[in-house]
């Protein structure tokens, strides 16, 4: 068994709460943004309960995914907003926080611990991935090119 720890990734972006809300909440545009992501798609409007189906790839590699949206609440000017979603076959929660900032926003993009993993996840990630340690590192990787790419499309460079 390995565990893998949590990660995260934290940008500030010169863009109000609400641009990079609705910037993080767009799952057709994430695909463009996320290394590893094709696809993401939502069956109907956001909301907490509401399941998606996902395609990733590494290289030749392409395997689906489902998620089911955890947490949906946009920010106020006194409260972080939050957009999480639990993976399946994985069991980890992706998230995402958006917050005031001074002058801009604080993006932060959260992966939960890998806690035994199932053997169809350790196989795949032997067989097709590089190793679960290796993948995880890559993970932080594409959380820093997405925050990056949100960033970009936002207000221009990583701050």
């Amino acid at each position: 068994m390995v565990n893998l720890p949590a990660r995260s990734e934290s940008v500030t972006i010169a863009a109000e709460p609400a641009a990079v809300w609705s910037a993080v909440t767009d799952l057709r545009a994430m695909a463009r943004r996320s290394p590893e992501l094709v696809g993401m798609w939502s069956f109907g409007r956001l909301k907490v309960g509401r399941s998606t189906v996902n395609l990733n790839r590494r290289g030749w590699f392409v395997w689906p995914t489902f998620s089911t949206i955890t947490a949906l609440t946009a920010p106020s000017p006194t409260t972080p907003g939050r957009f999480a979603f639990a993976v399946w076959p994985t069991d980890v929660e992706w998230s995402y926080e958006v917050a005031a900032d001074g002058a801009g926003t604080r993006l932060s993009e959260s992966r939960t611990a890998v806690i035994d993993p199932s053997l169809v996840v350790r196989a795949t990630a032997r067989l097709a991935l590089g190793g679960q340690a290796g993948h995880d590192d890559e993970i932080v990787d594409g959380m820093r090119a997405t925050l990056d790419a949100i960033g970009s499309e936002l207000s221009g460079p990583r701050a």
